[in-house]
């Protein structure tokens, strides 16, 4: 998988976004596990800002985007050495209807196995660093 926009639930990122958004590094903002469905949502920031944001957004001044994946019936979860402030790289694959989702850096590293990866969000703030 190359690009955001191809995972399901990207409907509201292709509206924002108009043309294609490479997965790469994204900044890490939270974890959250469920350990009784089970599932995994992560949320990130990516270095794109939307081309046609919202008018809300403009008018707000945002100039940072984040959004996330939600992800149920993980398998196969391995996390090192988190949290992090450093970038993590993102690669999705998938083989058999199964995706193998990998965030990683030299130090740390979370990835999985599922089904049913979404996109979640985006959703826009001001980053003033």
């Amino acid at each position: 998988m190359n690009s955001w926009n191809e995972l399901d639930g990207s409907k509201f990122f292709n509206k924002i976004f108009t043309s294609a958004i490479a997965i790469g590094e994204v900044e890490l903002f939270s974890i959250s596990i469920d350990n009784s469905r089970p599932t995994i949502t992560l949320e990130f920031d990516i270095p794109e800002y939307p081309d046609t944001p919202p008018e809300k957004w403009k008018q707000s001044g945002f100039n940072t985007c984040r959004t996330g994946l939600n992800c149920s019936n993980i398998e196969n979860l391995t996390i090192k050495n988190i949290p992090t402030q450093k970038k993590l790289a993102v690669k999705i694959s998938c083989q058999d209807n199964i995706y193998t989702i990998n965030l990683s850096n030299n130090e740390s590293l979370i990835e999985f196995t599922t089904k049913h990866p979404l996109l979640c969000g985006p959703s826009a703030y001001m980053n003033t660093l």
